[in-house]
């Protein structure tokens, strides 16, 4: 038996995903993760973190990332910044 690959897919992909959802209301979720060819459960933990990942397009990160983290001092490391 193979094993899945894995993919990861990346903040831009992520817009599009909930663009699609906002745009089809009246699709269900699981043909969208169909359409989309990606799990359900990816599709709905994408819109569960709708509002983390939209701000951190907007706050300048990468679209290419593919992971959102701050670090172990995302205070000290703004203050920082600043």
């Amino acid at each position: 038996m193979e094993k899945k690959e894995r993919r990861q897919i990346t903040t831009s992909q992520k817009l599009q995903i909930i663009q699609t959802v906002d745009e089809n209301p009246n699709m269900k979720r699981i043909d969208i993760a169909r359409m989309m060819n990606i799990p359900s459960s990816t599709l709905n933990t994408i819109l569960a973190k709708r509002t983390t990942l939209e701000s951190a397009c907007n706050d300048g990160n990468s679209s290419t990332r593919k992971r959102i983290r701050s670090g172990n001092f995302a205070e000290l490391e703004e203050v920082l910044l600043k």
